[in-house]
């Protein structure tokens, strides 16, 4: 499920959507999870943090200081920077599958809640 193809196919979405579609990394975030939660309910939280930063590297590097460049790859990175903490602190608490990560935030998150 979690191969080069699988990852490269979420960083496009990520890039095409906050770049071309203008939706917010949070949104693309939170619908992701939920569909990775049920195709691989045990993939680990953290994983969803990498096409949130190869796709801000990528906006960073392909397309340099430009503001709309700018504002999405920032977008991205605080994304992933927000993931990951969250991701810790599940494994903190025993769980650290991206299923664990999906009800986490279902249950009231201040970022990624309902």
């Amino acid at each position: 499920m979690w191969d080069v193809a699988a990852l490269d196919a979420l960083t496009e979405t990520v890039v095409r959507r906050i770049l071309i579609e203008g939706d917010s990394a949070r949104r693309i975030a939170i619908e992701m999870a939920a569909d990775l939660a049920l195709q691989a309910p045990h993939l680990p939280a953290l994983a969803l943090t990498l096409p949130f930063t190869l796709a801000a590297a990528a906006i960073d590097e392909m397309l340099g200081s430009g503001l709309q460049a700018r504002a999405a790859a920032q977008d991205a990175w605080r994304v992933a920077a927000l993931i990951g903490a969250d991701a810790l602190a599940l494994r903190m608490e025993g769980a650290d599958g991206i299923a664990d990560l999906v009800a986490r935030w279902r249950l009231g998150d201040e970022m990624f809640g309902p």
